[in-house]
């Protein structure tokens, strides 16, 4: 990563702070997250999720001067699931996507270990075992 994309993450979270608060504090929806620039609001009903976003789409624009990305602005069924970040979020759990889990298998190594860890603990607890296994390989092949 370069110092332009670290600053730009950096502005991202500073700046949209405000938009953090908003939602928590005035929405409150069901269910907020955000990393950098990209965000998820969940609501209990379509008619809920409309509402939020169209109080959410007001405040970006009249109070940060932004504007959503249409072609990210879309409304989904939570039982289809929601692909965010690289990782798949249902109403029963979440789990990484299949690209991401490839990924963790093919640039695994010691010095990035921890961070992989974490990364397969929180999203996707049935490949855990695998995971430790994989590691045991690196560790071995090191011996």
């Amino acid at each position: 990563m370069g110092y332009g994309n670290w600053n730009r993450g950096i502005f991202a979270n500073i700046y949209l702070n405000e938009l953090d608060r908003f939602v928590k504090h005035t929405l409150k929806p069901q269910f907020y997250l955000r990393y950098g620039d990209d965000f998820i609001i969940i609501a209990s009903t379509k008619t809920e999720v409309i509402k939020l976003r169209e109080k959410t789409i007001f405040f970006l624009k009249n109070f940060l001067g932004l504007e959503i990305n249409r072609k990210n602005d879309i409304i989904l069924p939570m039982r289809h699931g929601i692909h965010f970040l690289g990782v798949e979020i249902y109403p029963t759990g979440r789990r990484l996507k299949a690209k991401n889990w490839c990924r963790v298998q093919n640039k695994l190594n010691q010095r990035n270990v921890a961070s992989y860890h974490g990364l397969v603990k929180q999203h996707s607890k049935k490949k855990l075992k695998h995971f430790d296994w994989l590691i045991t390989k690196i560790y071995d092949q090191t011996s």
